[in-house]
């Protein structure tokens, strides 16, 4: 089925709230915490320093586009479905998520620590 040109610029108008959502939460964390703005979004300290710094016209600017600009950091198919599956200890699934990306996060860091 082809997508018809409304369907397809509703979706892209969809996409530019979301990235704009995205910049202006990122940029609230930022400013807020800065420590934990780091930790939330896996963001090296010098890209957070330069989102910090940007005006809301240039956000929206850097928001509009028909593509993600931001990514989801669970990149396994085994991590997702362990994740999503029933549990007898669903409160701890916050818990499980955070962990789960904490050392995704770490290993990132640890990745580029060794690169330098």
């Amino acid at each position: 089925m082809i997508p018809n040109n409304d369907n397809q610029s509703e979706q892209a108008q969809n996409i530019n709230d979301l990235n704009l959502s995205y910049l202006l939460l990122a940029q609230s964390l930022i400013k807020q915490d800065k420590n934990a703005a780091s930790f939330r979004l896996g963001l090296p300290e010098s890209l957070m320093d330069l989102l910090k710094s940007l005006s809301v016209s240039q956000l929206i600017k850097l928001a509009s586009t028909n593509q993600l600009i931001c990514q989801l950091r669970i990149n396994s198919e085994a991590i997702i479905n362990c994740l999503t599956k029933d549990s007898r200890i669903d409160a701890l699934q916050c818990v499980h998520t955070g962990i789960i990306l904490s050392t995704d996060l770490l290993q990132g860091l640890s990745a580029s620590d060794m690169t330098r």
